[in-house]
């Protein structure tokens, strides 16, 4: 795939071990697929007021895509999905679609889950995913924690609990001078929260699996 065509995406996909004609078949299929979406993507990004593609990253990059499909362990790892801008578009829902058509009885895996908004778009489009680990940073200190030491409820409750915290920080933003305002999150990944023996820790990283066959 030629992904420098979309200036505004920094995209890394690859697909390894595939033999077979149904193999091949796939991969054409997938890489048509994710084409498309950014094309829509890069279409959506050009509409954008000049404010807004301004405070986007790097060189103007409003989105960061890598993703890695294995056809012999029919694994496909998501290292990173992030969106740079408020942008009504939905990233992990059209590229959810795209896998699932082509990689429906493979397992996703996200070595590095951060955001808030796409944990909660697995949740809503996948149902709960396994947490395999997790690394906690709290006041004092930070930890790796195995997924197996968790309650089953963990990544739920990690939601509910994110969700709460951003509650409280959209009363303390009533409070805050206008000048303020902008330190806030406008939109984009938001780190999530985890309340347990220690308090309140900020969730650096997860690594989560789930089939993408699973329903909610």
């Amino acid at each position: 795939m030629l992904l420098n065509k979309w200036p505004c995406i920094r995209a890394s996909v690859e697909i390894i071990g595939g033999k077979s004609l149904d193999d091949l078949g796939r991969q054409d299929n997938f890489r048509e697929g994710i084409s498309c979406l950014f094309d829509r993507f890069g279409e959506a990004f050009g509409r954008l007021a000049e404010e807004e593609k301004a405070g986007c990253g790097l060189c103007g990059v409003a989105a960061d895509v890598s993703i890695k499909i294995d056809m012999q362990k029919r694994e496909v790892v998501l290292d990173r999905l992030y969106k740079y801008c408020a942008l009504d578009f939905h990233l992990f829902t059209e590229l959810l679609r795209i896998l699932q058509s082509n990689f429906f009885e493979y397992i996703l895996i996200v070595p590095s889950l951060r955001g808030f908004e796409l944990a909660r778009e697995i949740q809503r489009f996948l149902g709960t995913p396994r947490i395999e680990c997790i690394y906690l940073k709290s006041n004092l200190h930070e930890r790796l924690v195995s997924g197996k030491s968790l309650p089953e409820d963990a990544f739920s409750g990690i939601l509910k609990y994110t969700a709460r915290h951003y509650e409280a920080k959209g009363e303390a933003e009533k409070e805050m001078h206008p000048s303020q305002k902008h330190l806030l999150d406008i939109g984009r990944e938001m780190s999530m929260y985890f309340w347990g023996s220690e308090g309140e820790e900020e969730v650096l990283w997860m690594s989560v699996k789930i089939p993408l066959s699973n329903r909610p």
